[in-house]
């Protein structure tokens, strides 16, 4: 029974002794007056009918003479706090489960116990676990304190920050598998207007895909100034590393498992969910861009366009515009393809081969035995190539069945024609032996 409850069975309790509490009583009166207090029916704060002793009403007037209004207040029960149901170990078992595996819910826990054993089926309800786990503190909102604090906050102007993450959208026919595989849908938000830089689905969930989607958002929008990512690979590895190194932008991790964290973008996934893919017609959807042009419909033409209640009544794009003057922007495209463009040595096997990303790629014979610096492009890792001078030479694919029909033979480059020296050692030697030289004064006195 809660405070309040109490409270007002206090006052319940203090109206049905009425005037035997404010007089004074003569001798036998009390007993009289209690017993036409216990032949009455009374309807109590539930509004139930209900009745009570003579020896009930006696105990409450001298509580009340002894401790005043709080005597009157119904007292606890002498075993609150334990479970009849459950006996104190099979308690305990039930706290430690819970501590455990937080995730495992009052039904699982229940069915757990019953496979092992200790609990026979019907025992305890589920009821009765989920009110112990309340009362240890390990469920509901006491669980929340045990969290970190959260606050309201946003960025100071836009591009201050951008959220990104990944939606898993509907499933289409992928050409390149041959077969129907999810769309994978990146996209970022402005945390200052709430403005969506850009937003596009892929089938792969890879670096090069979110990189895709940044330099398209960048191109649209300049470059922010930080990043708040997931953990997920594809937000993770060197190559945006590199790339958000080069343009100058800091990257900030959200912790593991706490979606709300990134509130802002997880909020936008269910606009996104609730406005166009929940009403998606896939039977108009044949490929990729027919879904990337509904998305940029629904971004460009009425998200950012659209007042919106966090802002007070201001579009996020009117937000956006506010803070122009501070924005940085890319003032020659070359600048964003420099950017997402990276290089890394490997040394060429004498098959002028070397391994890169996990590929076999051919280069140049000339260069086997030595280290050659290889170049790719962050947004499409599988173009590989070496810079020749000004020249950029691609590389592929190695196919050892073409190449076993492949000549061996190099040709020859010509050579300049060597001018006769004259000189041939066995006509020389066999001059000597017809015509032997004169001995010198120094051999015969050897």
């Amino acid at each position: 029974m809660d405070d309040e409850r109490r409270k007002k069975e206090a006052l319940f309790r203090y109206a049905v002794l009425g005037s035997l509490l404010s007089r004074a009583l003569r001798r036998g009166e009390l007993r009289h007056g209690l017993g036409d207090l216990a032949a009455r029916v009374w309807t109590g704060p539930d509004g139930r009918p209900r009745r009570f002793a003579a020896k009930t009403l006696e105990e409450w007037l001298y509580r009340y003479r002894r401790e005043g209004f709080d005597g009157l207040l119904p007292r606890p029960r002498s075993d609150r706090g334990r479970l009849k149901a459950l006996p104190p170990e099979l308690a305990e078992q039930i706290v430690a489960m819970k501590q455990e595996d937080p995730g495992r819910s009052a039904p699982l826990i229940l069915r757990e116990l019953e496979l092992a054993g200790l609990l026979r089926r019907g025992q305890a309800s589920v009821s009765t676990v989920q009110r112990l786990l309340r009362r240890r503190g390990l469920s509901g909102p006491r669980r929340e304190l045990e969290r970190p604090a959260r606050y309201r906050w946003q960025a100071s102007a836009a591009n201050d920050l951008w959220q990104a993450d990944c939606l898993h959208g509907p499933k289409l026919l992928c050409p390149s598998a041959a077969r129907t595989l999810r769309i994978k849908v990146f996209g970022l938000i402005d945390d200052r207007s709430r403005l969506v830089p850009y937003a596009r689905g892929d089938f792969p969930e890879t670096q090069a895909a979110f990189l895709r989607v940044f330099a398209g958002a960048i191109l649209r929008r300049g470059i922010p100034r930080a990043l708040l990512l997931d953990n997920h690979p594809s937000f993770t590895g060197s190559d945006v590393q590199i790339a958000c190194a080069k343009l100058n932008v800091r990257l900030v991790f959200a912790r593991p498992y706490d979606g709300a964290s990134k509130g802002k973008i997880e909020r936008w996934w269910r606009t996104l969910r609730a406005h166009l893919i929940g009403r998606l017609d896939m039977s108009k959807i044949e490929t990729l861009d027919d879904f990337n042009l509904r998305l940029s419909s629904f971004v460009d033409g009425e998200y950012n366009r659209r007042p919106h209640s966090a802002l007070s009544g201001k579009t996020p794009l009117d937000v956006f515009e506010e803070d122009a003057e501070d924005l940085r922007f890319v003032e020659e495209p070359a600048e964003i393809e420099a950017a997402f463009v990276t290089s890394i040595e490997r040394s060429v096997r004498m098959d002028s081969t070397c391994q890169v990303h996990g590929r076999t790629v051919e280069v140049p014979t000339h260069l086997r035995g030595r280290k050659v610096k290889l170049h790719y492009s962050l947004l499409c890792p599988e173009q590989l190539w070496i810079q020749d001078g000004p020249t950029r030479v691609p590389l592929r694919d190695v196919n050892p069945e073409a190449n076993a029909s492949r000549p061996r033979v190099r040709k020859a480059a010509p050579s300049p024609a060597a001018e006769p020296t004259g000189t041939n050692p066995v006509e020389a030697l066999l001059r000597r032996l017809a015509h032997p030289l004169p001995r010198s004064k120094d051999d015969d006195d050897a």
